[in-house]
């Protein structure tokens, strides 16, 4: 009786718990856009034209000038551009596949069943939603619905990470790192005179300029961490959800003295290709990822590629178990 009652007391708390979450989100949007801002307006007022002094008489520093200039706007525009998306695009759920498809081409729970049984034999279905359940696609109990290649659900973006939308997430991360770093690079002078009480000739207030260059730190260290880890789970081909779920098997197979094979793990330098839909083989060159365009994920995010070597072990196994 007891166990019955703390059951429903924890899935009450975390059903209230994650509505909680999800009605934050757009003070989460706000929040992020407004230290974002702040800090921005506090480096091209302040920490810029304390670094790159013009100079009339040399030509040097007039394209040193310029050149940070260009650089300082490409990052701005890169941040916000990848933050918008990443907010603004639906990351695919099992019914809405993403932004390009209108509700009206949406597929029925019908068209789902017979497209995945085209390549599973027995399609799974979800126990919380109850609808068909694609590979790598994962219950999110904020938005409560399946998400296509779910990673997680992030209230800074009021968005699941999912198919759709995982590139911007992790560009924005990327330069956003980049860009905390590079201004705590260029303006640590401007926040020690900030801390004194005299030598300060910018209309900006003190407080500003100290609290964005202690945010830029922060974040671009703990941030650095988080991005860092998405890199890794790139090239792996893993998300989130699945390291977790790879970590059981891996411990569970090395118990029977087996090998477990991650199923979408192609190689580091194709595991980045296919998540980027860049390189021979995709759909973009290179050399778009550096430019804050949209640009649309490989494949529908309901069947992928698979490792051969994963194939090889589960006939193995068969074989095995046969003899």
């Amino acid at each position: 009786m007891y166990s019955n009652i703390w059951r429903n007391f924890i899935a009450a708390a975390d059903k209230a718990a994650n509505t909680v979450i999800l009605a934050v989100g757009p003070v989460f949007i706000v929040l992020a856009v407004g230290l974002i801002g702040l800090a921005t307006t506090v480096y091209f007022t302040v920490v810029f034209p304390s670094f790159y002094v013009w100079d009339e008489d040399y030509i040097w520093t007039k394209i040193y000038y310029y050149l940070g200039l260009i650089f300082s706007i490409y990052m701005v525009v890169c941040i916000f551009f990848h933050y918008y998306m990443a907010v603004r695009t639906k990351p695919g759920g099992v019914l809405n596949v993403g932004t390009e498809q209108s509700d009206s081409n949406d597929p029925t729970i019908q068209d789902l069943f017979l497209e995945l049984e085209e390549y599973q034999e027995y399609p799974k279905t979800c126990k919380k939603c109850h609808l068909p359940k694609p590979e790598r696609a994962h219950h999110c109990s904020v938005c409560r619905r399946c998400v296509l290649k779910f990673d997680h659900h992030c209230p800074w973006i009021a968005n699941c990470v999912g198919h759709f939308n995982h590139r911007y997430f992790l560009l924005f991360m990327t330069y956003l790192v980049i860009g905390c770093f590079y201004f705590a690079l260029v303006g640590w002078k401007p926040f020690l005179l900030s801390l004194g009480e005299t030598g300060w000739d910018w209309s900006m207030p003190r407080p500003y300029v100290a609290l964005s260059f202690l945010l830029a730190v922060a974040i671009g260290l703990a941030l650095g961490g988080m991005c860092s880890w998405h890199y890794y789970l790139i090239i792996t081909a893993q998300t989130t959800v699945e390291f977790y779920n790879n970590q059981y098997a891996r411990r569970t197979a090395r118990a029977k003295g087996e090998v477990y094979v991650n199923p979408y793990d192609l190689g580091p330098v194709v595991n980045l290709c296919q998540f980027f839909n860049v390189g021979r083989n995709y759909k973009y060159p290179i050399y778009t990822i550096f430019l804050p365009i949209p640009m649309s994920p490989p494949g529908n995010g309901k069947v992928w590629e698979k490792n051969p070597m994963s194939y090889a072990n589960v006939q193995t196994e068969i074989s095995e178990d046969t003899d």
